[in-house]
């Protein structure tokens, strides 16, 4: 098992949260509901069937920074995501 996974799955700190996001890849964005969410990682569910990278960055509603995220798992429209904390970013482009 990836250590990716492994960190996702490992992580039982999980909120509730049920927030708009916005997910954003070379130059597209595609809208998502972020059902919970912990220091480590989300779970999301996609608006659309649209491919997504493995590595993306996620921008959820009345939050000020940008988490750049890594696929962990996805299951159709539902998918599982570690946070990248070195990346993190403002949605302005600079760091946090």
């Amino acid at each position: 098992m990836s250590t990716t996974i492994r960190r996702y799955k490992t992580d039982s700190q999980r909120m509730a949260l049920m927030k708009r996001g916005m997910i954003f890849f070379r130059n597209t964005s595609v809208g998502c509901l972020v059902l919970n969410i912990s220091t480590g990682g989300a779970g999301l569910a996609v608006e659309s069937d649209a491919a997504l990278p493995f590595a993306f960055d996620l921008e959820i509603e009345s939050e000020p920074i940008r988490r750049h995220c890594i696929l962990a798992w996805r299951l159709e429209r539902r998918l599982g995501v570690t946070f990248e904390f070195d990346r993190m970013q403002c949605p302005e482009g600079g760091p946090v």
